[in-house]
């Protein structure tokens, strides 16, 4: 059985959901010569979705 520490369903779904625009967006910056730039979208559209997801799910 897994503990959850003490996190709630949103943190969990989150967090995934964070990680993933963040490595899109690594990735489509290495492809177009621009790292740094990948970064920096996939950071911010992370945020806007932990955001979202926090604020809409039900723990």
């Amino acid at each position: 059985m897994m503990e959850n520490n003490g996190k709630s369903r949103s943190d969990n779904a989150g967090g995934l959901l964070f990680v993933g625009p963040l490595m899109i967006g690594i990735g489509l910056g290495i492809y177009f010569g621009n790292a740094a730039v990948g970064v920096l979208v996939g950071l911010g559209v992370g945020f806007i979705l932990f955001g979202l997801v926090k604020a809409f799910m039900k723990d």
